[in-house]
Formats: C-alpha cells, sequence, structure tokens
C-alpha cells in the first residue's frame, strides 16, 4: 500500500524559532520576550497566519495596541523570516524518501509573506507533490491537504512537532509520527 507522507513544514523540514531571532536583535532578554508576545503571540499574528488580515493590517493595530514598542514591531514584522531556516538532515531525508518514489506534501501555519519567501528561497520545496499554508484559508490544513490532492487519511502519515498537531491528525484518522529529529525520523519511516 502506497503512503502519503505529510510534514508539518515549520518545526520538521524548517527551523522556526521567532524567540531565537528576537534575541539576535535584543539582547535584553525581557525586551526580547516582549516583543514575542506583543507580535508573535498576539490575535493579529494569527489572523495574518490565516489570511484574514494582512501584514500591513496587522503592523497598523499591533502598533497601534504597544505604541511604545511600534518601532521595533515593525522591524521584528520586516525581518521575521530570518527564522526561517532549514533542517538540512531533515531535507536529506526527503531527498532519499524522494529516490525510493514516497508521495510527500507539507502544511505550514504561515502568512502570505512565510509562503512566498518558501517558495522563492529554498529549491527543496520541490521534492514536496503539494502542500497547504494555513493563509490560503480552507479550513484546518491537513484536511486542506486531503480534499485537495484526494489523499486517504487511513494511508497518510502525518509529522509534526506538536503534540496537539499530533493527537488531532490521529483523531483524524492518520498515522502519526511526533518529530524529534531527523535520524529518528529515518529509522521510523525508512
Amino acid at each position: 500500500m502506497e503512503l502519503n507522507y505529510i510534514f508539518s513544514l515549520c518545526g520538521t523540514v524548517l527551523y522556526y524559532d521567532p524567540r531565537t531571532f528576537l534575541r539576535t536583535l535584543w539582547k535584553d532578554e525581557s525586551r526580547a520576550l516582549r516583543l514575542y508576545d506583543a507580535v508573535f503571540g498576539s490575535p493579529e499574528w494569527r489572523m495574518l497566519e490565516d489570511g484574514g488580515v494582512s501584514r500591513e493590517e496587522a503592523q497598523e493595530w499591533l502598533c497601534r495596541r504597544a505604541p511604545a514598542e511600534a518601532e521595533q514591531i515593525k522591524l521584528v514584522l520586516k525581518h521575521w523570516l530570518r527564522c526561517l531556516t532549514p533542517r538540512w538532515e531533515t531535507v536529506e531525508l526527503l531527498l532519499d524518501m524522494k529516490e525510493q518514489g514516497r508521495r510527500l506534501f507539507f502544511a505550514a501555519a504561515l502568512n502570505a509573506d512565510g509562503k512566498d519567501y518558501v517558495l522563492k528561497t529554498y529549491p527543496f520545496m520541490s521534492l514536496f507533490e503539494g502542500g497547504a499554508f494555513s493563509c490560503d484559508g480552507g479550513g484546518p490544513m491537513v484536511e486542506s491537504l486531503c480534499t485537495l490532492y484526494r489523499l486517504d487519511p487511513a494511508r497518510s502519515v502525518f509529522v509534526g512537532t506538536d503534540s496537539e498537531e499530533h493527537k488531532a491528525a490521529e483523531a483524524a484518522g492518520f498515522r502519526s509520527v511526533l518529530f524529534t529529529g531527523a535520524e529518528r525520523l529515518r529509522d521510523t519511516l525508512i
């Protein structure tokens, strides 16, 4: 039976660590944490990821909510894409899986800027037969993938870093693997 492999892009294939990114911009730990909460922990960020608002709208609302931090918020929104970097050991695994003829897909909780950046910057995205971005709407991404590409959950393996994602995938009928590193994943999948 041919299986489909769906990777939660951020965390398994790409590092996505906004806290560390903010610490590179500000050495003051309390300021970095404040900005993390103000931007990445905000409802506006979630709406931006879900495609409900533009970056400009989110920035306006965030700056209005925290006017003392407005310039720093603008800086974060301008440069946040730098926290999306490849996990090369996972990319190597994807290459091996593709060579074996495995069907690869992704789901990514990213806004439109993140989507454009990832697709334009990382040629390895062509290893995937398809994917779903949260900013494109359409409901839960994994279910959207199944509808869009006619994937049977019973014949699909979801790989993610978040235990909530893991539980949700299993509840939806997927086999689910909690990502704890590329080598362990290689042992599980190959």
